[in-house]
């Protein structure tokens, strides 16, 4: 739905706040501006540094963010993705 963000280094805390501030407020208060949007993120730890939980604080009332349980493989969809991808391939 949005821009593909190419990231050239590695995302620490501070990148990660920046990413959301840079790309994320903006994309949501388009699509979403009723308020009801959500996105999610994995358990990464820029994504659940003390600086990037605050900053979505902040944030609660523009979007909402859907928390993952810690390490759910369940709920993450890419990994039949990938083996769907791969069972394509093989063929």
């Amino acid at each position: 739905m949005g821009a593909l963000i190419r990231q050239d280094t590695n995302v620490t805390g501070d990148r990660n706040v920046s990413i959301l501030s840079d790309h994320l407020r903006p994309f949501m208060s388009i699509v979403h501006s009723d308020g009801l949007g959500e996105f999610q993120l994995d358990n990464m730890t820029p994504h659940t540094s003390r600086i990037a939980t605050e900053r979505l604080q902040e944030h609660s009332s523009e979007f909402r963010h859907f928390r993952w349980p810690p390490k759910s493989p369940e709920m993450n969809i890419i990994e039949y993705i990938w083996d769907a991808f791969q069972r394509a391939v093989q063929k």
